[in-house]
């Protein structure tokens, strides 16, 4: 059933054994198992079915920090960043799940080995299917090659179209699966009456005009790592719940920093990039390469693991950066605003990118574009906490968001990317390379829209938020499944990795009685 929480009366209670926050990636990841599984869940959404940009957004953020430089940040609507995810698969590497001497704070709780099986499982429910080739020498896999023991090729999977969690939700409703409570907004969880300190009762709701309570045995926060911890702080320490939060909570605000920055010409023009099928009558799926860092230059250097995509370039000039990446999460016409229409006049190249991205164009170019997806340092300065001063409609205190790179960012990717373009030069296969000042990617590389780490996840509340089960310390229902739980960023896009975490909650939540 889907219900607009504005059509309810005030005062209502609704009943439900699982409570999921949010119906974005690891909140359709986590329900998942337990929608098979005949259990009864109830989403609640903040936002409306669909977002319009003409609309105000269904929750405002008080931004301090440097900005995220992109169009959309979140999907503030159901089915939640799914609604405008590019569909990117690719796991984490053996190396973000160890603890690295070099980097502060880094480590999980978990290894890639216990996060395996639910790897494969996700990449089937996102990709629809497993059966997918490995080798991406055909685009610029080989580039790897010939740059001694720096780089190796990572496969990264694409599904067009895009795995959209709306049509699962409502499918779900639509056979009595599920309930789903859209246009409200989750506000405070509160003990249960009578329960002991850290059982959660119920959740307060917001909508429209008036409130409501929804009461379940658990709940999970897949709210995002923006308002996540904008809920857990206006719950922890009101009616008795669980006390002192984790000094961690909110803290840890990490992202890819992501961006254009320099050339590479190469004797040859680019391959066109490969496609594959699933399997026959499912959708393409694209197989592509990132360049990634190998473990052991890694260690010798003492660096992050950086990511970095070869992509056709128009002409030798440097890419419009700030412009391009202000297209980032645009998901159709219904983003598009005038500032949009006037860079697209004044940078012809978005225009060539788009189309060589969205249509089967097979041009040529011997230059490749240099795209990097970075690794963020664990940084407890980083941020979201509550804002002193702006609240909403309700009384609550809104999220204070201080996103941050730090100077040792910015160090590390200088010497990465000086190593970098060092072995470009002595390619066999490069004719020329342009390196471009470091100035230009810390006044414009932005936000990949992978907002994590303000919930970490560790084996002590000393360490994290949650537990390795995802379980929030201090309270003995309520579990997080969404990005926020990352203590390390990685380079690669998260959704793959949220969505084997939902799974694997998921499972866990099913097997508790």
């Amino acid at each position: 059933m889907l219900i607009d929480g504005r059509q309810l009366a005030a005062g209502t209670t609704l009943q439900a054994d699982i409570c999921i926050v949010g119906t974005g990636m690891g909140a359709i990841s986590a329900a998942h198992p337990l929608v098979r599984a005949g259990r009864d869940v109830l989403f609640i959404e903040t936002g409306p079915m669909t977002a319009s940009r003409r609309d105000p957004p269904s929750v405002r953020i008080e931004s301090v920090g440097r900005p995220f430089g992109i169009a959309t940040s979140r999907g503030l609507e159901v089915g939640g960043g799914t609604a405008f995810w590019h569909g990117v698969c690719a796991p984490l590497d053996d190396e973000d799940f160890r603890a690295r001497a070099w980097i502060a704070h880094s480590g999980w709780a978990i290894t890639r080995a216990d996060l395996d099986p639910w790897y494969a499982l996700a990449l089937d429910f996102l990709c629809g299917g497993q059966d997918m080739p490995q080798d991406t020498a055909g685009h610029h896999g080989g580039m790897a090659h010939g740059m001694g023991n720096m780089l190796a090729s990572k496969a990264y999977r694409y599904r067009s179209p895009p795995f959209r969690g709306k049509p699962i939700l409502r499918e779900w409703c639509r056979d009595g699966k599920a309930r789903c409570v859209y246009n409200s907004t989750a506000l405070q969880l509160r003990q249960r009456h009578g329960g002991t300190q850290g059982l959660a009762g119920s959740v307060l709701v917001g909508s429209g005009a008036q409130r409501f309570e929804v009461r379940a045995n658990r709940f999970v926060i897949a709210a995002g790592a923006l308002e996540t911890p904008r809920l857990l702080l206006n719950s922890l320490g009101r009616h008795g719940m669980a006390q002192p939060p984790s000094w961690w909570l909110g803290r840890n605000l990490i992202d890819h920093p992501a961006g254009y920055l320099s050339q590479v010409t190469f004797r040859q023009p680019l391959a066109a990039r490969p496609k594959a099928h699933a399997s026959a009558g499912k959708e393409d799926v694209q197989v592509f390469p990132g360049l990634m860092l190998r473990r052991e230059f890694q260690q010798t250097h003492r660096l992050p693991n950086h990511a970095v995509f070869i992509r056709k370039g128009i002409n030798r000039r440097p890419v419009p950066n700030k412009a391009v990446m202000s297209f980032l999460g645009v998901r159709g016409p219904r983003d598009i605003g005038l500032s949009h229409v006037a860079l697209l006049v004044r940078h012809p190249y978005i225009l060539w990118r788009i189309a060589h991205q969205k249509l089967p164009l097979d041009l040529r170019s011997h230059h490749g574009d240099l795209f990097f997806m970075t690794e963020q340092l664990p940084n407890p300065d980083s941020q979201v906490s509550l804002s002193e001063h702006e609240r909403d409609r309700y009384g609550m205190p809104i999220a204070r968001v201080h996103w941050q790179l730090s100077r040792q960012d910015i160090e590390m990717f200088t010497q990465y990317h000086e190593l970098l373009m060092d072995g470009f030069r002595g390619h066999g296969d490069v004719s020329g390379c342009r390196a471009d000042p470091m100035t230009g990617w810390r006044d414009t590389c932005a936000s990949a829209a992978h907002h994590l780490g303000t919930a970490r996840m560790a084996t002590t509340p000393q360490h994290g938020v949650v537990d390795p089960d995802l379980k929030v310390f201090g309270f003995e229902n309520v579990w997080v499944s969404d990005g926020s739980v990352f203590p390390t960023a990685g380079s690669v896009n998260p959704s793959l990795t949220i969505c084997a975490l939902g799974h694997r909650l998921g499972s866990h939540l099913t097997a508790l009685r």
